[in-house]
């Protein structure tokens, strides 16, 4: 029996700092997110490599980041993805197997593994390229429900909704309980009826997401309106607020704010996965919302500090404290 299994794309993250010229150039916003195809991401990557950067590779992948936090802080976690049948595909699965996350792969004969490419700019933000490669599609028949069956919790990223429409119906109607986290603002935008759907039919037990993405599911601008407006569609709203902190909220009223830690930004990315991770492992416990959004906090703070979204380790939390 899995505790929580994480259903998520297989995607390395190639990391990069660039000037604000570069991300001009590619006609994108700072902190923007764009799927592109496996020419348009190796141009870039050329682009690159031409004026010589520097590029930091590691395994991703928002869910899978989430199960490696959970799983480095002692929960018992799983992830399942879809990977191309190479060596980075396999790398990836081994290097979650030696986090001590159990591994299900999907093998996709036909495309690569997926990359996502974070050029960091001077304020220390990212703007993502994205292939997703063989995370593209999900069919659903490759969806296994003896996994589902066999799993207490199944957290999802949004961005399955991405071409795998049923495959993630089929998980919300056969998994036993579901926590999800909301995708890029931009994807939301284009199927919030369809996530609104699912989510009225089979409310998830704890709903993640961050300003952007609240606000283009919700459509509501205010965050105590955008958290009060993620309870219609589950048991426990969560919503991050960068620097400022996090807000929850229970369906039974209870709310709490905790404050973000005061870091010196080394990366942001995979931020929102760690604390994730922290809040997740803290609140099976006991499902006490301040002392999983303290942890939560404490782990997105150790990681920010350090680049790559996987970096947090659990004796960096020795020197990390909240009020």
């Amino acid at each position: 029996m899995n505790k929580i299994l994480g259903f998520g794309q297989v995607l390395w993250d190639l990391s990069v700092f660039v000037d604000y010229q570069f991300i001009k150039e590619l006609d994108i916003k700072v902190g923007g997110h764009r799927i592109v195809n496996l020419e348009t991401i190796n141009e870039i990557l050329v682009k690159l490599k031409e004026q010589k950067k520097e590029i930091i590779k590691n395994s991703g992948g928002s869910c899978a980041n989430v199960m490696s936090n959970m799983a480095k802080l002692g929960s018992q976690t799983a992830f399942s993805g879809k990977h191309g049948d190479d060596a980075d595909g396999w790398k990836y699965m081994n290097i979650l197997s030696n986090e001590d996350v159990k591994t299900h792969s999907i093998v996709d004969k036909e495309n690569s593994t997926g990359q996502l490419l974070s050029l960091i700019t001077p304020d220390k933000d990212r703007t993502f390229i994205v292939y997703r490669g063989a995370s593209e599609v999900l069919p659903p028949d490759l969806v296994d429900k003896e996994l589902l069956h066999m799993s207490d919790i199944v957290h999802l990223e949004g961005y399955l909704i991405i071409n795998s429409e049923n495959a993630l119906w089929k998980i919300f109607e056969e998994a036993n309980k579901i926590t999800f986290d909301l995708a890029a603002y931009t994807i939301i935008e284009n199927t919030r009826p369809i996530l609104q759907k699912m989510m009225k039919k089979h409310p998830p037990l704890i709903l993640f997401s961050n300003l952007s993405e609240g606000q283009a599911f919700t459509q509501k601008e205010n965050p105590e309106d955008i958290l009060d407006r993620m309870l219609e569609y589950s048991e426990n709203s969560v919503l991050t607020l960068g620097e400022k902190g996090v807000m929850i909220k229970k369906a039974n009223g209870e709310q709490h704010f905790e404050p973000a830690i005061k870091t010196v930004l080394a990366d942001t990315t995979g931020a929102g996965d760690s604390f994730s991770g922290g809040f997740l492992h803290e609140f099976f416990k006991n499902c006490d919302i301040k002392k999983a959004s303290k942890l939560g906090v404490r782990t997105a703070s150790a990681t920010i500090s350090k680049l790559g979204a996987r970096s947090f380790h659990p004796r960096q939390l020795k020197e990390i404290t909240t009020e």
